[in-house]
């Protein structure tokens, strides 16, 4: 094959072919970039919460957006972990991820000292199930009994220990 330039070699040819081949005479990898990343607009809507990273689940929390799509009502629930969804429970519904962490975290304490007082009376553990609290109730108890041991302690997160165990209503429904 001959050029304008002058006779080219064909290997040569070749090499400059498979270099141009691609989109708009670019290489494909750098014709195809963007300059945002899928990821950029992804959100996160669940979080299984365990301690350590090699630690057994404890929680699992989930957000979830109501009303308004530009302004949306967005609310946390916190659950108890299960393997399957319908062994988990409630513990409830707040307003910011921290709060919800701070609640299942506590919820998690909480299941722990009720286990630990069952077994220190020498319950079985039939009874121990039939007689444990829900898990809102658990949270509830619990959070009161560490205020009463020490007034004005803020929580793990500092912020404040309040949660709904009702599901949040939007807000044209709490209209009057």
């Amino acid at each position: 094959m001959t050029s304008i330039i002058g006779p080219v070699d064909d290997a040569v040819y070749k090499a400059r072919r498979r270099r141009i081949r691609g989109v708009g005479g670019l290489a494909y990898r750098d014709a195809v970039s963007a300059s945002w990343h899928p990821v950029a607009n992804a959100q996160p809507t669940e979080w299984l919460l365990r301690q350590g990273a090699l630690g057994s689940p404890y929680g699992v929390i989930r957000r979830f957006a109501f009303g308004d799509p530009n302004r949306p009502d967005v609310w946390f629930r916190v659950v108890t972990w299960a393997p399957a969804s319908s062994g988990r429970e409630l513990i409830g519904w707040c307003r910011t991820l921290e709060a919800a962490a701070a609640a299942a975290w506590d919820h998690r304490c909480a299941a722990e000292s009720w286990r630990h007082h069952m077994a220190a009376r020498r319950t079985d553990a039939a009874t121990i199930t039939a007689q444990r609290p829900s898990a809102a109730e658990l949270l509830r108890f619990y959070r009161a009994a560490l205020r009463r041991q020490a007034p004005g302690r803020p929580t793990a997160s500092g912020h404040a220990m309040h949660i709904s165990v009702l599901p949040p209503m939007s807000v044209a429904a709490g209209a009057p």
